[in-house]
């Protein structure tokens, strides 16, 4: 994770469009890592695992964070895996 701190604009990127969820004091939102970008200092997460330990450990995938209020998180709409799973077989095959 990377903390950014000071005043000024902040540009970041993502995949797909940026989603904006305030969070109530007390009040939990559960979202997959893959579209995780931002969120204010003062939201409390939790990185949790779903699923099978081995799916988890030799995919990546299964993890998801909860999120807890008060605060201001940004999601992205696509995750890197989605945005791979639909470029590579798009790429050029190469014949040795």
């Amino acid at each position: 994770m990377l903390k950014a701190t000071g005043s000024g604009k902040l540009i970041l990127s993502s995949y797909g469009a940026i989603h904006e969820i305030n969070l109530a004091p007390g009040e939990k939102y559960i979202v997959d890592t893959g579209h995780f970008v931002a969120f204010d200092e003062c939201l409390g997460f939790v990185v949790k695992r779903i699923g099978g330990l081995k799916s988890t450990l030799l995919s990546g995938e299964g993890l998801v964070v909860e999120l807890t209020g008060p605060g201001k998180a940004l999601l992205q709409t696509r995750s890197t895996d989605a945005f791979l799973s639909w470029l590579i077989p798009k790429l050029p095959k190469h014949n040795n």
